[in-house]
């Protein structure tokens, strides 16, 4: 299989990321699904990388936490850094989407996060401030209630964590996910049931061979060492 390089600005800070949403990373082009009568479609950005999203061992190797993170909720959507772009109907004002969700993290393959509490992150992307388009980097999918993932986070200056690119939250397929035993299960068990999957086989071999990626990192507030 031919892996195609992409040069990417993401994770930096939610400036940078904001940017290549709202401003476009060299006129980014952006395609518009098309979808049944009645649901909102999604639109999708070709951005640019500078790490080969698409080799675990480079996205490890750029996150500053890599986890197994239940979803409990999703909280909200914040708008952020408003542009003015021309439209046929006018100047319109756009801003960038950003989903937040409240986790449980599971397990951690690089870093080490609280697992007592709730943690909240936030992902690049979303339902736009209008509700008209789902706005979603190429390759990208928005976390769902209910379900297990890969995290693979970027800690802002602030100490909040940021969920940003393809292959950033990837889903874990087992079957012992649901909140009911999440919660009658020791951390022990749920150690044991990741194991087995391949989702945390693949990333716990990535985080062995990781390639770092040397940018300024921040700690997180949210972690326990």
């Amino acid at each position: 299989m031919i892996i195609h390089m992409k040069k990417i600005f993401i994770f930096l800070s939610l400036f940078t990321t904001v940017a290549i949403l709202a401003s476009g990373c060299s006129n980014p082009k952006i395609d518009k699904n098309i979808t049944k009568s009645g649901e909102v479609p999604t639109s999708y950005l070709h951005a640019s990388f500078d790490i080969n999203v698409d080799n675990p061992k480079e996205v490890v190797g750029f996150a500053d936490y890599v986890f197994v993170g239940f979803v409990e909720e999703m909280t909200g959507t914040d708008y952020k850094f408003p542009v003015t772009k021309e439209t046929e109907d006018g100047p319109k004002e756009l801003t960038s989407p950003y989903t937040n969700y409240s986790i449980k993290v599971l397990d951690n393959i690089k870093g080490n996060l609280q697992k007592d509490v709730s943690i909240p992150i936030q992902k690049s992307g979303g339902l736009s401030e209008d509700k008209s388009t789902y706005l979603l980097y190429e390759d990208d999918s928005l976390p769902q209630k209910g379900k297990a993932y890969v995290f693979t986070v970027a800690t802002q200056p602030n100490g909040s964590l940021l969920v940003s690119g393809p292959n950033s939250n990837i889903e874990v397929n087992t079957d012992f996910v649901s909140k009911n035993s999440i919660q009658a299960l020791s951390e022990e068990s749920i150690a044991n049931a990741l194991t087995k999957t391949d989702e945390y086989k693949e990333y716990q071999d990535a985080y062995q061979n990781e390639i770092v990626k040397d940018r300024k990192r921040f700690a997180s507030k949210y972690d326990a060492s």
